[in-house]
């Protein structure tokens, strides 16, 4: 394949009228690839000043195209070198892209990391079709070799079916290099049936459904319920600002996750997401008052679960967010999703609601 190397914020205008065709072909398909979600993440946090504005965030682009003979597209690798603080000792270090800490005893290796980061993009991958997924590999493999300025390549939020797991381990044993395979996460997904009653009675057990059902029943008997929709233009901003108030009051680790450059991320996203028919922001009102948010995105078969908010100051005793989950996971089967994605973590209401483990996996190369 001939390889393009782009090392600037122009390699995304270059490749976007190919890039999402891409992605429908290959072996990853999903939201957090697309060529909206990638090109908002590196503006977020790929450029200029790092989280305390202090100095240059330190990061180096590197998107990969692979072209066949005839020109057409068939990879993105899409890469970003920076120096990373990190315990090199360590198993598994505990490395945040979006949030980067100053260790003690800790020294600075230059690391290779897919665009997209560590904390907001929930699934990653190279971008290419199965069938080109070996060579594709061999390829990124070959370039990291020439290139002096990394010691550490690691690849985060691969699903386990990937079939760039086993090639990457493979070509990399192939150089010499040492790989270390783990589970990172796992995302809990429930599979949808067609209607309503068959997810009550198919995907929960006898106390399961009894106690959703007595939540929802419990709260609109109570107090007065009301879930909007937030997915229009002369919704989303109120919409964004709520869910911002709500997921900051919801414990004090998200209040610091959600500071002004996140909320950035956050709003370029919904907006693109709209413009593209993917937003699914809803607001729960209790009499009124915003009790609950989340925003999810309809991509594909998948309703994507990806964050959320609460007040529980009020109305704690009727489990607003439960309740809000149920309208969600009710109006995606009726809009006929296949899959209801939680995304990574293995909170126990996840489970409570029907949803089964998958898994992503984090591969670490140390040359």
């Amino acid at each position: 394949m001939k390889l393009e190397i782009y090392e600037d914020i122009n390699g995304f205008d270059a490749l976007q009228a190919e890039w999402n065709a891409l992605l429908q072909r290959s072996a990853t398909n999903v939201l957090f690839l697309t060529w909206e979600w990638q090109r908002a993440w590196w503006n977020a946090f790929g450029e200029g000043k790092s989280p305390s504005g202090s100095s240059p965030s330190g990061r180096s682009l590197r998107l990969l195209a692979m072209r066949d003979e005839i020109g057409q597209l068939n990879a993105i690798v899409p890469l970003f070198i920076q120096e990373t603080s990190l315990n090199a000792n360590a198993p598994l270090p505990d490395i945040s892209v979006e949030h980067p800490a100053v260790m003690a005893c800790a020294e600075c290796q230059r690391m290779v990391h897919l665009v997209g980061g560590t904390e907001v993009s929930d699934y990653l991958d190279i971008i290419a079709p199965t069938e080109f997924t070996r060579e594709v590999c061999a390829t990124l493999l070959d370039v990291l070799a020439d290139m002096e300025d990394w010691r550490i390549l690691d690849l985060r939020g691969l699903p386990s079916a990937s079939p760039t797991v086993l090639a990457v381990a493979e070509f990399a044993r192939a150089h010499g290099w040492d790989v270390q395979q783990a589970r990172e996460d796992v995302c809990p997904v429930l599979e949808l049936p067609s209607i309503w009653a068959e997810y009550l009675s198919l995907r929960l057990n006898r106390k399961q459904r009894h106690e959703l059902r007595r939540k929802i029943r419990r709260a609109e008997q109570r107090t007065q319920v009301e879930m909007h929709w937030m997915n229009d233009a002369d919704s989303i901003e109120q919409g964004l600002d709520i869910f911002f108030q709500l997921h900051k009051a919801s414990a004090p680790d998200k209040e610091a996750f959600m500071d002004e450059r996140m909320q950035g991320f956050f709003r370029a996203v919904a907006h693109f997401a709209l413009e593209r028919g993917w937003l699914r922001l809803s607001v729960l009102r209790f009499n009124g008052h915003p009790v609950a948010s989340y925003l999810c995105f309809d991509y594909g078969d998948d309703r994507l679960v990806y964050n959320s908010g609460f007040d529980l100051s009020a109305y704690a005793d009727l489990s607003p967010g439960i309740v809000l989950l149920g309208y969600l996971i009710d109006d995606a089967i009726q809009r006929g999703c296949k899959r209801f994605d939680f995304l990574q973590g293995s909170e126990r209401y996840k489970y409570d609601l029907g949803a089964a483990d998958t898994e992503v996996l984090r591969l670490l190369v140390r040359r």
